[in-house]
């Protein structure tokens, strides 16, 4: 009787589940270590490199991406907090979940900081007011509207019934767009850099002109020499 109540006892404890469980030869649940494969892109698609990638929650962890991943190996399991940042883009953060011993991935695209809007009409220098003749010494107009450090910028130049002319200046990429109203010719003056549209690459250098067909989704990026220095001329468009 003693045996008997004794092996009831152990069945009462352990339950019938996790004999179950026992008998079909079940594992239990892993719980670590976790993955976390990281990969960050564009919103072209093209893969951004040097972005600081920080990991806070049951361990705090930094990386930054090269060609546009990273990894972080060996985390407990548990949520987590990712933070993508990267100068000349918008700081993202990402909440994950880790579980199991499978690697997660987490991909994510990053946008980059739009450049300030053109100015309206008003507000533009005596040589882009609608419809006057604009005359520019161009090394005298670019040294004074110099970018600096800044992520970029525009300045308008000139413009009349039918299209405008601006400065473009880029340290950083320019967010993909769009001109539904106008064909955009550019015409680059300093700097490297490299266009992306309808699935191509164009590299930008010193006396390279481009015409970007009307409603074309595209983005620009400056290369190892920086500014990006170009001269844009929206025809068909409204004058800004």
């Amino acid at each position: 009787m003693r045996i008997v109540t004794a092996v009831s006892i152990v069945l009462l404890l352990v339950g019938p589940g996790v004999l179950q469980a026992q008998r079909r030869g079940a594992a239990p649940p892993r719980t670590g270590p976790v993955t976390l494969a990281i990969a960050v892109a564009d919103p072209a698609g093209a893969p951004v490199g040097d972005v600081k990638v920080s990991l806070t929650g049951a361990v705090t962890r930094t990386s930054r991406t090269e060609r546009g991943r990273t990894v972080f190996e060996g985390l407990p399991a548990g949520d987590y907090r990712v933070v993508f940042e990267k100068t000349g883009y918008v700081t993202l953060e990402r909440d994950v979940t880790g579980r199991g011993a499978k690697p997660i991935d987490v991909k994510v695209t990053l946008n980059p900081v739009p450049l300030p809007p053109i100015q309206p009409v008003g507000s533009l220098p005596p040589q882009a007011v609608e419809g006057k003749m604009a005359v520019l010494d161009m090394p005298a107009f670019i040294e004074k509207n110099y970018v600096g450090r800044a992520a970029g910028k525009t300045t308008p130049m000139a413009c009349a019934t039918g299209g405008s002319g601006t400065l473009l200046q880029l340290n950083e990429p320019l967010a993909q767009h769009a001109h539904a109203d106008a064909d955009e010719f550019i015409y680059v003056i300093a700097g490297e850099g490299m266009a992306r549209l309808s699935g191509r690459e164009e590299s930008l250098g010193p006396a390279v002109f481009l015409m970007v067909p009307r409603g074309t989704p595209h983005t620009i990026s400056a290369g190892r020499k920086k500014p990006l220095v170009m001269m844009s001329i929206l025809a068909g468009g409204q004058c800004r």
